[in-house]
Order: structure tokens, then C-alpha cells, then sequence
């Protein structure tokens, strides 16, 4: 047996649920879990006897209730305590007074009973479980799915494509003729959209696919509220040679490196494998690795979401010939893929769901919307129109918005840039005019997804309000000028939303902090004519 300093078991242990963590490396000691876990050093545990050639393990205690022992134990659930080990920590939740239970089964320590709990451990402590495994491949099936669905570099830069060209002449055909200024009638809404996404130096391109032109809908990635960036997709046979790795040799391999890396990226942790892959990126992009951004990997096949900081436009438009110095850097490629919406966005003329198109009446109408028991009003924008986007289906349910006043409906409200600056784009390259700050900030928020609000007056996060006429009527919702058949017209433009009850304070009656971007997701655009 190898011995630790003996560190007293707090009296609270058996008095409230308490988690029993296995996995940890020889010679863990509570400093290191307190690092790593980000706990107090009084509410771990780390027996005094443990056991040769095995995995060590330690108590986690003072969880108040189940619910909270539950959501620790999921958050760390399946993480490496070591860069690269093949050894994961797995948490198993106990309920009060079961330490005392396993010390009546099995032998004690002379000089700390209360911690000698080597009997309690078993080889199965360590062993990642198969239900680990099927949660975790199906989070990397998640995100393999929305970035496979990416167009290749050099389809999406081919110009001289029969369909772009079409494209274009439809294009072409839209806004070469000035619209009626109706806000209920697309042509309106196509203008109002053509300025919203207009890049510098870039126009948006729309088709019909009912014609026959078959191009990639970048409408599908307008809410991508998880995506803080416009990112890349570099797609490898496996993960072999980087970071000095040698070949996986399964599939599970991968796996279980893309788990390790994704948590080394939410805790800002450096990993040998991603500084490789930054620096391999920058040679490609002829940029400083530290521009390199590496937001995600996923499994089957082996795959990098990665973004470019003060992305230039010129390095867009000559990103043509990227795939070959990508080749030349990594031996393992495949292919690589890039947002719909960073090159030449399309829009099919149909992305309108006109089953999300309404246009309401100038009396308010409120309904509660939310879990039984936790509703909320929800206050429809009186005169506003609404263009519904198609949102259902990208979401592994769609309760959270409909059938409308359905138990798991999320909550409505809206979100409004009118106050926008440059500094509030996220970093984008979209052309700043004050005069359109309204149009080029839904844009950012479109292309982009919501991004912290830049002054935090009720905390960080997003910001929102379920008052569509306090909102409506305040500086927080801007008006862009376009040229109609009856004369210039000003138009106002905020979003319709829906939030997640679970992750939205409620600073005051008009004013809610979203603190997460994947809590709040865009359904609507809303127009009004001022």
C-alpha cells in the first residue's frame, strides 16, 4: 500500500450526499483535485491507504442535496486528470450516512478509519462505463452532423460554377428593382436582408431551388447561437502524428482524444496536440499561430472547428488555393469546409418559414409560456411583422418552440442593437456604418451568434427583454433607410427570441441577462416601418 498524509474527514460527510471519484493517477493528492475541480481543499477526501498498479480515488463532499451531487458528478464525468492519459475519472453520487455502511463491510485503517475505504474499491471504479462512452459519441455525432454539413473550400469558391452564375442573375434580378417598401411583401424583406448581410466588399447571392439551382443554404447556420466565430472545418483520416501521437489504433482512440482535448479548450487549458494543429494552421494561412483558434474536435474520422482571429477579407476572397498548403501540413487530410456564411452566403428566397410569418396587431396579446408552475408572459410585438426562420429540426427537439404552449416551450422575448458600434461586432469584418448600426449588428449576431454584451450593467451575458414596447420604443432597436416605390422608408429591426427557463436571470421587469449564448435562440426577424 502506498500512504498519503492522513487529512481528516470533515464531519459533514455523513451528513450529506457526497461523490466517491475514481480514475485519478497514483500519487493525487487533494491539491491537485482542487486545482482540477475547482473545489474548496475542505470538501475533499483522499483516503489514507491505496492500492498498487490501480487507479487512486478520493471523496468530494458537502453536496447539499442529490440534484447537486448529480449535476458535479456530470460535469466531470469522463475528464483525464493528465493531458493525453488514458485514464478517466468516473464520479459515482452517494447518499448520506452510505460511508459509514461500506466501513462496517470492510477493514479500517489503526491510524484513520474513517478514511481507509480501499475495501469500497473495485477494478470497475475505473473502467469508463459503456454509458460514458454512447453519451459522448453521441455529443461527437452532434457536432460531426452540423460541420459535415459545411461546403467544401472549393466547391463554395468555385466562381465559375453554373450555378453561381445563376445565381447572380437572380440575384441581380431582385434588388436591381426597387421594392414596393411593403413590409408584408419578400422583395422588402430581400433588400432589408441584402443590407443586414452585406459584407465589405461582399454581396450575398439569392436563388430559388425550385428552379434547379443547387447551392449550400447558409439559412440553417443564421442562428448558430453556440458559434461566437465564423469557423473553419479541417477534416483528417485520424489523428496520427500530431502532437507527436502515434497511430490510434481504434476508432474509440479518437474518441477518447477528442473528449480530453474539448475539455483542455473549455478550461483554457494548453494541450500538446492543438498547439501542433495551431501551428500547422497558421503555416497554411500565413498567419501567427496565436490567430489560430481551435474551438472543437470531433470523432469519426477526425475533425478540427477552428477559427482565425482579425480575419481580413482578402484572406477570404483568396482562400482558393488553401486546401493545397493544408494538404502539404498535414498528412492525414481529407478535406476542409468553411461556414456558409464566410464566402459568397446563399439564401435559398425560401428560408422564410411562412409558418413562423405573422404579422401581429396593434393590441398587445399575452400568453404564459414556460414550465408548469415557472411561466412567463409572453407579450407579442403589437404591429410588428414577423419573418419566421427555419429553425425546427435543427435542434434535437423542438419543444423548445413548438406546439406553441407546450410544457417544454423555452420563453419568449426580444433582442434589439440599435445602440450598436463597431466594438459591439465580435471581432467580424461587416461594414460599420452608424447610420445602419440596427442592420449590421443583426448581421454580426446572424453570422456570428449573440455575443456578451459589451457594457454589463446586470452581469455578463446576453441582453433581452420579454417587453417588446419597452424595447421597441427605446434606443436598443435602430431603423435602416432604403429606396421603396413610394419613396425613401425607415424600418426598425430587432429579433424575436426564445430563452431557456433554466438560464436567464431576470434582472428586472423589462431587462433579462442570458449568461449563456446557447440559452437564447433567434426564431423571427421583426420589421416595422417608423
Amino acid at each position: 500500500m502506498v500512504s498519503l498524509p492522513t487529512f481528516p474527514a470533515p464531519s459533514t460527510i455523513n451528513n450529506n450526499w457526497h461523490i466517491k471519484i475514481t480514475g485519478l493517477p497514483q500519487g493525487t493528492s487533494k491539491e491537485d483535485l482542487s486545482v482540477k475541480l475547482q473545489l474548496s481543499k475542505h470538501n475533499i477526501v483522499v483516503p489514507l491507504h491505496q492500492q498498487h498498479g490501480v487507479s487512486w480515488f478520493a471523496w468530494l463532499n458537502n453536496f447539499e442535496n442529490e440534484q447537486e451531487a448529480n449535476e458535479f458528478a456530470n460535469q466531470w464525468n469522463g475528464v483525464s486528470m493528465q493531458p493525453d492519459s488514458s485514464i478517466y475519472i468516473v464520479c459515482k453520487v452517494r447518499p448520506p450516512g452510505s460511508m459509514d455502511n461500506q466501513q462496517r463491510s470492510g477493514r479500517s485503517s489503526p491510524e484513520s478509519p474513517e478514511l481507509s475505504q480501499a475495501c469500497d474499491f473495485t477494478t470497475s471504479d475505473v473502467e469508463i462505463s459503456q454509458d460514458h462512452y454512447l453519451q459522448e459519441e453521441k455529443k461527437q455525432a452532434e457536432l460531426k452532423a452540423h460541420y459535415d454539413s459545411f461546403p467544401d473550400i472549393d466547391t463554395a469558391t468555385n466562381k465559375t460554377s453554373p450555378d453561381i452564375k445563376k445565381a447572380e442573375e437572380f440575384t441581380k434580378s431582385i434588388l436591381n428593382k426597387i421594392p414596393s417598401g411593403i413590409v408584408t411583401e419578400r422583395d422588402t424583406a430581400c433588400h432589408i436582408l441584402s443590407q443586414l448581410l452585406k459584407n465589405e466588399n461582399q454581396q450575398c447571392l439569392f436563388y430559388d431551388s425550385k428552379n434547379g439551382i443547387n447551392l449550400q443554404d447558409a439559412s440553417g447556420n443564421l442562428i448558430d447561437v453556440g458559434s461566437q466565430e465564423k469557423p473553419f472545418v479541417l477534416k483528417l483520416r485520424s489523428s496520427a502524428g500530431l502532437g507527436g501521437r502515434n497511430n490510434p489504433k481504434t476508432e474509440r482512440d479518437d474518441l477518447k482524444l477528442a473528449e480530453t482535448i474539448n475539455d483542455s479548450i473549455k478550461r483554457n487549458e494548453s494541450h500538446p496536440v492543438i498547439e501542433d494543429i495551431a501551428a500547422r494552421l497558421g503555416q497554411a494561412y500565413g498567419v501567427d499561430k496565436k490567430c489560430i483558434v481551435i474551438k472543437s474536435v470531433y470523432a469519426g474520422s477526425f475533425s478540427v472547428v477552428y477559427t482565425i482571429l482579425n480575419l481580413a477579407q482578402t484572406v477570404v476572397q483568396n482562400i482558393q488555393n488553401v486546401c493545397i498548403k493544408l494538404k502539404k501540413q498535414f498528412s492525414e487530410f481529407v478535406s476542409a469546409k468553411i461556414h456558409p456564411l464566410l464566402y459568397r452566403p446563399a439564401f435559398d428566397i425560401s428560408f422564410f418559414d411562412e409558418r413562423g410569418n405573422k404579422t401581429f396587431s396593434s393590441q398587445s396579446e399575452v400568453h404564459q409560456i414556460g414550465p408548469p408552475g415557472r411561466t412567463k408572459p409572453y407579450t407579442q410585438p403589437p404591429g410588428w411583422t414577423r419573418y419566421g426562420l427555419k429553425v425546427l429540426g435543427k435542434y434535437e427537439s423542438g419543444d423548445w418552440l413548438d406546439p406553441f404552449q407546450h410544457p417544454g416551450n423555452w420563453y419568449r422575448a426580444y433582442h434589439g442593437t440599435g445602440s450598436a458600434q463597431q466594438a459591439d461586432f465580435n471581432g467580424s469584418n461587416m461594414s460599420f456604418d452608424q447610420n445602419n448600426a440596427c442592420v449590421d449588428a443583426l448581421a454580426s449576431i446572424f453570422a456570428t451568434g449573440f455575443r456578451l454584451a459589451r457594457v454589463a450593467a446586470y452581469g455578463p451575458g446576453v441582453y433581452c427583454s420579454p417587453n417588446p414596447v419597452w424595447l421597441g420604443g427605446s434606443g436598443f432597436v435602430g431603423a435602416v433607410q432604403i429606396n421603396t416605390t413610394a419613396g425613401n422608408k425607415r424600418f426598425k429591426c430587432m429579433f424575436q427570441v426564445a430563452v431557456n427557463p433554466d438560464g436567464v436571470n431576470c434582472a428586472t421587469s423589462d431587462i433579462w441577462v442570458v449568461p449563456k449564448s446557447h440559452d437564447i435562440r433567434p426564431y423571427g426577424i421583426l420589421i416595422k416601418e417608423t
